[in-house]
C-alpha cells in the first residue's frame, strides 16, 4: 500500500510539472517575427540551453560512461526490454485509433517476445514479420482531429506539442509499465539512460551541421511527428502541393511559358502558310509531320526547363521557411 501511495504522489508532482507548463506558456511573451507554429521561441530557447546544460554536464557524461563499459549486445537487450514494455503502451494506442488488425500483430509481438524472447531481451518477433510500430497517446489525438497546438520545449523532456504532445506525456507515462515497476527510481534512470544512448548519433549530427540547432530540432520534430500521426501517408503529398502552389501558381511563369508556346506555334505554321500560297518553297507531308514534331518536343524541352528552374527557385523558398541555414550550407559549399 505504501508503494502505490509513493507512486499516486509521484504522477501527482508531474501533472503538478505539467500544470505549470500550462500556465508559464500562456503567461509567455510573444514576437511578430517568429515562427508561427513556434509562438513562445523565446521561452523555448531558455528551456532548450537549459535542457542543453543538463545534458552536457549530467546526462551526456553518464552515457558517454555507460557506452564505455556496457558491451554492445547487453545495450542491445536493454533496449529491446524497454521496447517490448512500451508495446503495452502501442496497443492500447492502436486499439484506441481503431487500427484493430495493428493492435492485434502488436499484441501478438507483445506476448512473442515476452515469452520465447526472455521477457522482451531478445527481438523474436522481428524474425516472424511482426514488425515494432510506434504509437502514442499524442498520435492518437491527432488521428481524431485535435490540433497540434504550438510548439513546447519541456524541461528534461524536450520537445513537444501544447495540444497533442503535453497530454501525450501524461497520458503515455500512466499506459507504460515502466511508471509501476517495484524499482522505480532505478528502472526509469535504465531507461533514460537507454534512450539517451540511442539518441547519441542524432543528437550529434544536430550540434555538428546546424547553424541553428533549435530551430533544426524544431523543423525535425514537428516533420517527425506529422509523419507519425499520418503514418507517412499524406506527408510527401502536402509537402509537394505545398511547393507546386509556390512554383506553378506564380502568374509570371504562367504568362512567360504561354507566350513561349505561342511564339514556337506561330513560327512553325510559317512554313504550311508558305506552302499553301504558291511559294516556291514547299514542304511536304513528311517534312511538315518532322517539323511539328521538333516544335513538340521544343516546347516540351522550355516547359520543362522552366519548371525546373521555378521548382529549384520554390524548393529553397520552403527549405529557407522550414530552415533557415539551407542556404547557408548550400553557399558555403
Amino acid at each position: 500500500m505504501r508503494s502505490i501511495n509513493e507512486r499516486q504522489v509521484w504522477l501527482s508532482h508531474c501533472a503538478l510539472v505539467l500544470v505549470c507548463c500550462f500556465f508559464v506558456v500562456g503567461c509567455a511573451t510573444t514576437n511578430k517575427d517568429i515562427a508561427v507554429e513556434d509562438p513562445y521561441e523565446g521561452f523555448n530557447r531558455r528551456i532548450y540551453s537549459f535542457n542543453q546544460g543538463v545534458d552536457n554536464y549530467f546526462s551526456g557524461p553518464i552515457v558517454t560512461v555507460y557506452d564505455m563499459i556496457t558491451p554492445d549486445f547487453l545495450q542491445k537487450g536493454v533496449g529491446n526490454f524497454f521496447a517490448n514494455l512500451n508495446s503495452v503502451q502501442v496497443v492500447v494506442n492502436d486499439l484506441l485509433q481503431g487500427k484493430i488488425i495493428q493492435g492485434t500483430r502488436d499484441t501478438g509481438r507483445f506476448a512473442i517476445n515476452s515469452t520465447l524472447g526472455v521477457f522482451g531481451l531478445f527481438d523474436v518477433a522481428s524474425y516472424v514479420g511482426l514488425k515494432q510500430n510506434t504509437e502514442d497517446f499524442g498520435q492518437t489525438l491527432g488521428v481524431w482531429g485535435v490540433p497540434t497546438g504550438p510548439y513546447l520545449v519541456l524541461p528534461f523532456l524536450g520537445p513537444s506539442t501544447l495540444f497533442q504532445g503535453v497530454p501525450g506525456v501524461a497520458v503515455d507515462a500512466l499506459s507504460n509499465p515502466v511508471t509501476y515497476a517495484v524499482a522505480l527510481p532505478l528502472v526509469q534512470a535504465l531507461s533514460a539512460v537507454n534512450t539517451r544512448s540511442e539518441a547519441e548519433a542524432s543528437l550529434d549530427f544536430i550540434n555538428e551541421s546546424a547553424l541553428d540547432p533549435y530551430a533544426f530540432t524544431r523543423a525535425a520534430y514537428l516533420q517527425w511527428r506529422q509523419h507519425l500521426i499520418t503514418d507517412g501517408e499524406g506527408t510527401a503529398q502536402a509537402s509537394f502541393e505545398a511547393l507546386e502552389d509556390e512554383i506553378f501558381f506564380d502568374e509570371d511563369d504562367d504568362m512567360e511559358l504561354d507566350l513561349l508556346e505561342s511564339g514556337l506555334k506561330d513560327s512553325a505554321k510559317l512554313p504550311q502558310e508558305s506552302g499553301e500560297s504558291g511559294l516556291p518553297e514547299r514542304t511536304s507531308f513528311i517534312d511538315t509531320a518532322d517539323e511539328s514534331s521538333d516544335v513538340d518536343r521544343t516546347l516540351d524541352l522550355l516547359e520543362v526547363e522552366l519548371k525546373q528552374s521555378a521548382a529549384e527557385h520554390g524548393a529553397m523558398s520552403v527549405l529557407e521557411a522550414s530552415n533557415p541555414e539551407t542556404n547557408l550550407h548550400t553557399t558555403t559549399e
